[in-house]
């Protein structure tokens, strides 16, 4: 009977579009056959709501077949009582699915899959939600797979590996993991998911010990486009594991699962200086030092930042060191020190409450974009004299906060991303010590939007133009900060990408995450 109500609840809410199901989903057939489309025998109930389906377009009527087999766990937009979710920029909040599954086990996914498949409605899937740009992990018109309440912290009991579901966000994990005095190579800011950040690379703390985060993950429990549920590790599909590792999920399957590498974990020094921009090259030569000098310290981490604050004054500057012991002022910060600030809120703090204090506040719209550079300081001291000629011209947008940051690539980074068979982002130590510098601007209206990208966009191509000039260019392009326009896979390599292509066509022959999953990065 509970099945029998969601339908009707459903079929009132849903437009009619014609008098019969759209032609092109074969809804006899999947009565006639459900093996075929990789269902299991289906209840002489479930049959009966099927039948009933007529006048319906291609994602009405996948989102009646999912309230039918997946019961309670779809919401359909057009109700009265459908409740949005939050996203970090307002872009993503732009658009509006059909509806929306909840889902709590892998098996849900797995249903989804089949049904966008049989249906031919695409799909989205929002971990954190922490994209800039619509489409990212949401969707205008198709099913969006919500995995909030996949949101498992587990600890192993020898302590090594925690199971962690792709509904965190890292908050979620270090509260967990704190009290245990265990932590796990992950994100820097609270509200960050887990899912997007380690399948796009995952820049840490930890990364000078250990890697990436995606250089961490143990296993990854996967859902394929066939609807199969399967394991990738080094030892079991291991070509599907490489390719997770950097490659996002969006191009092989949707991951459902992670098991983390996990180690002993206290205290840690770490937070953020602020700093009068007069001291803007000192803090370029400082950080490139670090950059260059890292190998000799695993546990140190170092980024900088510059932006427009004008309850601040005006420019300003930022600098973030962390250090994976309850030590202050570790030697390798010694230049660092000698800077003078204007407030510093560096100290002892667990990975919970460093992360909620990086946190960022949500703006109205939002944009990334990056690129990386070898290390020079002239390099950057240069670079940061091109962001204030080019902010300056948009400083009367409202609500503007135009930032851009210097992320370390050491040589001690790039060489744990080796381990386990390696990662898919094609780094070698060959090519290091390197730089990403990202942007996060952030302002308040729509109409803004095309003067604020022009100047994000005459930013990055001076940056980038001057560092070929001075052959101090690189390839590489982050994921987890690019742009939509940028061409990630690109700076993998021709041989990754192949590589990734084969994977992907071995995985998904049909091209279901490619059609489908329209969003995101794709290869």
């Amino acid at each position: 009977m509970m099945v029998l109500k969601i339908v009707a609840a459903v079929l009132a809410v849903l437009p009619i579009a014609s008098a019969s199901p759209a032609p092109s989903v074969p809804l006899n057939d999947l009565l006639s056959n459900p093996a075929s489309f990789g269902f299991g025998s289906l209840s002489g109930a479930v049959k009966a709501q099927v039948e009933k389906l007529s006048g319906l377009d291609n994602c009405q009527c996948a989102c009646s077949l999912l309230s039918i087999l997946v019961p309670a766990k779809v919401s359909i937009s057009t109700s009265p009582n459908y409740q949005d979710i939050p996203y970090w920029s307002v872009q993503q909040s732009e658009v509006t699915p059909a509806c929306r599954i909840d889902v709590t086990r892998a098996e849900d996914i797995s249903t989804t899959v089949k049904v966008s498949k049989l249906t031919q409605c695409p799909f989205a899937v929002k971990s954190g939600g922490h994209a800039a740009f619509a489409g990212g992990s949401s969707i205008q018109n198709g099913i969006l797979i919500n995995l909030a309440k996949l949101n498992e912290v587990t600890l192993s009991n020898d302590r090594k590996t925690t199971r962690v579901g792709p509904g965190n966000n890292w908050y979620d994990v270090y509260q967990v993991l704190d009290p245990l005095g265990v932590s796990v190579v992950g994100g820097r800011e609270a509200g960050v998911g887990t899912g997007g950040l380690i399948l796009g690379g995952g820049i840490s703390y930890f990364a000078g010990r250990f890697g990436w985060a995606c250089d961490n993950v143990r296993n990854y429990e996967v859902i394929l486009a066939d609807g199969r549920i399967v394991n990738a590790s080094p030892t079991s599909y291991p070509d599907l594991y490489w390719a997770l590792r950097g490659g996002s999920g969006v191009n092989f399957g949707l991951v459902s699962r992670f098991d983390l590498a996990t180690f002993e974990q206290g205290l840690l020094w770490a937070g953020s200086r602020f700093y009068d921009f007069s001291h803007n090259a000192s803090l370029a030569e400082t950080f490139s030092k670090f950059v260059a000098n890292a190998p000799t310290d695993d546990f140190a981490h170092l980024y900088i930042a510059f932006g427009y604050v004008a309850q601040l004054g005006g420019f300003v500057g930022v600098s973030g060191p962390a250090y994976g012991k309850p030590v202050a002022d570790a030697p390798i910060f010694a230049d660092l020190n000698k800077i003078p600030s204007l407030a510093d809120a560096t100290g002892f703090n667990n990975m919970s409450g460093l992360s909620a204090a990086l946190n960022q506040t949500t703006f109205a719209r939002q944009t990334f974009k990056t690129v990386t550079l070898k290390d020079d300081p002239a390099l950057l001291k240069a670079i940061i004299k091109i962001f204030t000629e080019e902010a300056s011209t948009v400083l009367d947008v409202p609500g503007l906060l135009p930032f851009f940051a210097f992320q370390p690539l050491s040589t001690n980074i790039i060489s744990k991303m080796s381990k386990n068979g390696g990662n898919a982002l094609g780094l070698s130590v060959a090519d290091g010590p390197l730089t990403i510098m990202n942007l996060n601007w952030g302002w308040t209206n729509a109409a803004d939007d095309t003067r604020v990208f022009d100047t994000i966009n005459r930013f990055i191509s001076r940056s980038f133009d001057l560092a070929k000039s001075m052959g101090l260019d690189h390839d590489f392009i982050y994921m987890n900060y690019a742009s939509q326009d940028q061409d990630v896979y690109a700076g993998y390599g021709k041989a990754n990408v192949d590589r990734l292509k084969a994977v992907q066509k071995k995985y998904d022959p049909q091209g279901v995450f490619k059609n489908l999953q329209p969003g995101y990065f794709k290869l």
